[in-house]
């Protein structure tokens, strides 16, 4: 038996291994706190006294091709609260009088929008000097409250140009989660529409950071040791495309009318002008649009936020002849001498199918058909030539597709064809009349003006199709160099250089020819080509449209305007053409 004695030995060697044991997991917990992780727990340790602070990096300017500034950056203030300290303060101060915003609003904005308990939240832009005065002066009774100069855009040019330029807005959770690439975080400012949006990574640059000492209350009392801070890098400038001499001009001759237009670089594919009324300030945009701007935008019946030169979707009328004639002639349907007679109207089945020229235009061939837009020619080379070979040639002129231009938001219109009207109208349930409706343009047939003037560009370029694009260059981040932007091409159109050679001189004819219907477009001096369009609408009057190029050889620039309920297409759409033509080359 084991003596009491050594009983008391085994338990004090017992407590003795306990109390090493102890001593030993509390110096390995103090070593790992203070050694291992030191770097964590003196990071915590300065969130309680230290507030890190993003620094908006300055955004890219935006310059016309012609190096004049177009967006250029202006400093704001902005109000910030840190949601931790908003949280645990209580306030003694009238919020809403200060910020204009209720205690349960500036919470709401917090949650809604927060990136971290300590990370500042914007909860106002753009302070004016009152307000800015007014936090000042209560200063001290604001703690986890903080304002500090961001950036914001200024339009310095007569160019309006809102839908190509577009404007910023604060990202939203939808928006951060499809950029799932840690780019962005709640309260970042990002390009919402336009080139502002398309090129929002090379435009945003990179955010700093600075670091302020703060008091146990959240109440800032001075720089850290400056140590931390990192400067913002910032966004790249981009030169477009635009001439603002051409733009202006183009939003001019829009003014007051609900329409688009567009003037563009056959050979390139560059945008000289891109114009859609009725349009918006983007200086309404630069500190943030209220909620009662917004819901003025959106409601207004002109539909200003639309952006028609590649959004509206339209019955191209007269102008989709063309393309007609572009698949008549490709498919031996028939030859530039084929002629019909026109006596003002085409009977088919039991229905007239009028022409524009209740007299008719009598014997006519292709180019003249072109020239005086006749709809009887038209619609009987339609039924010849079927509606399978003129989708297909329309195809590919890029019709009911995008054009792959340089902006978010482009719609395809539609391109019937046999499975569409199936669909539509059901087998059988279609008839000859709706091709001799698509013929001339109407029907069931959309187009956007950008994509008019593409198909456009590829009879003046002989088939060759540029893609559109608004962005020529963009500086190098030591601001001394340029890089181009190379010009894409889509596959050609298929039709030979010989039959859209003939369409050509119809469109010659057009503008310069005795009875053409676009006489309105001529230059003095000038080989113009074009057509004109007058689409029938439902809803009022008809749109006018006008698409040209000019010159006849060696072809530079394309324009295509189309005015909503504009009325005739030679009437109303030729000059605005003729005076862009003439603001082009004169």
């Amino acid at each position: 038996m084991t003596g009491k004695g050594e009983q008391l030995h085994i338990r004090a060697n017992r407590f003795l291994a306990g109390l090493a044991v102890f001593f030993c997991v509390l110096y390995g917990r103090f070593f790992y706190m203070q050694v291992i992780s030191s770097s964590f727990y003196r990071k915590r340790s300065d969130m309680n006294s230290v507030r890190q602070i993003p620094v908006t990096a300055h955004r890219g300017l935006l310059f016309d091709r012609n190096s004049r500034v177009l967006v250029e950056n202006k400093p704001s203030y902005s109000l910030f609260a840190v949601p931790f300290e908003f949280k645990r303060n209580r306030y003694t101060v009238d919020l809403k009088a200060l910020t204009t915003l209720s205690e349960a609003q500036i919470q709401h904005i917090l949650d809604t929008r927060r990136a971290g308990q300590f990370v500042p939240v914007r909860i106002k832009s753009n302070l004016t000097f009152t307000q800015l005065s007014a936090l000042e002066e209560h200063r001290s009774d604001l703690p986890g409250f903080l304002y500090h100069v961001e950036p914001v855009r200024s339009y310095v040019s007569q160019v309006r140009a809102s839908h190509v330029l577009g404007y910023l807005g604060e990202i939203t959770r939808k928006e951060i989660e499809q950029n799932g690439d840690g780019l962005y975080r709640p309260g970042d400012i990002v390009g919402k529409t336009g080139v502002e949006r398309e090129y929002d990574t090379v435009l945003r640059g990179r955010r700093g950071y600075e670091y302020r000492q703060v008091d146990v209350r959240g109440r800032e009392t001075g720089d850290f040791d400056g140590t931390r801070d990192t400067a913002p890098v910032p966004g790249r400038n981009i030169m477009l495309t635009l001439d603002s001499g051409i733009q202006e001009k183009a939003e001019e001759l829009l003014h007051g009318r609900a329409g688009a237009v567009i003037v563009m670089d056959p050979n390139t594919g560059g945008i000289y002008g891109m114009a859609g009324s009725p349009d918006f300030s983007l200086d309404s945009f630069a500190g943030g649009v209220s909620s009662r701007q917004w819901e003025q935008l959106t409601e207004h019946e002109g539909r200003p936020l639309l952006n028609r030169p590649i959004q509206a979707q339209l019955p191209p009328g007269s102008v989709f002849k063309l393309f007609l004639a572009a698949a008549a002639l490709q498919t031996g349907s028939v030859v530039p001498e084929t002629v019909h007679t026109c006596t003002g109207s085409f009977i088919l089945g039991t229905k007239v199918y009028a022409c524009w020229e209740e007299q008719g235009h009598g014997e006519v061939d292709l180019r003249q058909a072109i020239a005086q837009s006749c709809n009887v020619y038209f619609y009987q080379t339609g039924l010849v030539t079927g509606l399978g070979p003129i989708a297909d040639m329309c195809r590919s002129f890029g019709f009911s597709q995008r054009t792959g231009i340089d902006l978010p938001g482009e719609q395809t219109g539609i391109l019937p064809d046999a499975s569409y009207l199936d669909g539509k109208y059901g087998k059988r349930g279609w008839t000859r009349g709706m091709i001799a409706n698509i013929a001339v343009g109407q029907g069931d047939v959309l187009v956007t003006p950008v994509q008019l003037a593409c198909a456009c560009s590829a009879i003046a370029a002989r088939g060759r199709r540029a893609v559109p694009h608004l962005v020529r260059a963009v500086q190098h981040a030591d601001k001394r160099s340029w890089e181009r932007v190379r010009p894409e091409f889509s596959e050609p159109a298929h039709v030979s250089a010989a039959h859209l050679q003939v369409i050509q001189q119809g469109m010659y004819a057009a503008v310069n020819g005795p009875s053409g219907t676009a006489v309105l477009a001529r230059v003095p001096g000038m080989e113009v080509c074009g057509k004109t369009g007058t689409a029938q609408n439902p809803r009022g009057e008809p749109h006018a449209w006008f698409a040209g190029f000019a010159p006849l050889h060696n072809p530079g620039v394309v324009i295509v305007v189309v005015l909503e309920n504009g009325g005739s297409g030679g009437g109303a759409a030729a000059p605005i053409a003729g005076a862009l033509f003439r603001e082009f080359f004169l």
